[in-house]
């Protein structure tokens, strides 16, 4: 056997369990003292009653070399409609490692268990811009593209039998955005660790440049962000029931948004 082939045989794949915090970087942060990790693997804790299961490629010379996160879709953390198949919310390889074939074996790993609990088959939420995983490693699996949404989120799943009905985007996504009315909404959950930073640094800057007080909306249930208006759920910003970022930001890139795009002057809140 060549030395390739038999550090891949010795690649183990091992489940995250409620212990074992610090075990493994949860989306880049790797300090299990530090808020922003203790709210994620909180949230992982909870969602695990709900079915969620978070397993880790562990590699013998390098340790945890990457992991997946995913639920049974009845409570997918994403605005999907996508009960009876496994759901993967996130799948995260460092760049270090890629182009191994570890993101293959996780999605493997995907399918086994969606196969022992007679499910369908697996969905996931990509996109081609930034923060989501692209179509590209789930097309090479197998996935096909079922449904879109803009600007750029597309809805692929894995069938085990042709006849199943497929999952779909909830939609409506402009009518929820109004929802939310004038002023500020800031968008969050634990299911995403970046949210901590992003709520707050948009908060404070919201405060001090344009006198706006933000008003925070937190998810705590799969219901809730089933029927958030956009895709990725979990976190986002609306100014005056539009939605202007889709996904985690920094503070620079908000106050871009809030010159050019909402179009208001600082300490105005117009």
């Amino acid at each position: 056997m060549k030395a390739s082939e038999k550090r891949q045989a010795e690649v183990r794949i091992i489940e995250m369990g409620p212990n074992d915090a610090g075990k493994v970087s949860l989306c880049g942060h790797k300090d299990p003292g530090k808020a922003c990790y203790q709210i994620k693997f909180g949230w992982i804790k909870k969602r695990m009653a709900e079915g969620l299961k978070v397993k880790l490629i562990d590699t013998p010379d390098e340790g945890t070399a990457g992991y997946i996160e995913y639920v049974p879709g009845e409570h997918a953390w994403r605005a999907v409609n996508a009960a009876k198949y496994m759901f993967i919310h996130c799948i995260y390889i460092p760049k270090m490692y890629k182009g191994r074939g570890y993101g293959s074996r996780l999605i493997e790993e995907c399918m086994k268990d969606a196969r022992k609990a007679d499910m369908q088959g697996v969905a996931v939420v990509t996109r081609e811009g930034t923060w989501m995983a692209g179509k590209a490693l789930f097309l090479k699996n197998g996935f096909e593209e079922v449904h879109t949404a803009p600007p750029d989120f597309s809805l692929l799943v894995r069938k085990f039998r042709t006849s199943a009905q497929a999952p779909s985007f909830k939609g409506q996504w402009d009518r929820k955005c109004r929802k939310f009315g004038r002023g500020l909404t800031i968008i969050t959950s634990g299911q995403c660790p970046h949210n901590f930073k992003m709520v707050h640094d948009i908060a404070q800057i919201t405060k001090d440049r344009y006198g706006i007080e933000a008003r925070i909306v937190e998810y705590r249930s799969y219901r809730q962000a089933q029927n958030a208006p956009w895709p990725f759920a979990v976190s986002g910003v609306l100014y005056n029931g539009k939605l202007v970022a889709d996904h985690p930001i920094s503070g620079r890139r908000f106050l871009n948004i809030m010159d050019k795009e909402a179009g208001i002057t600082a300490g105005t809140g117009r």
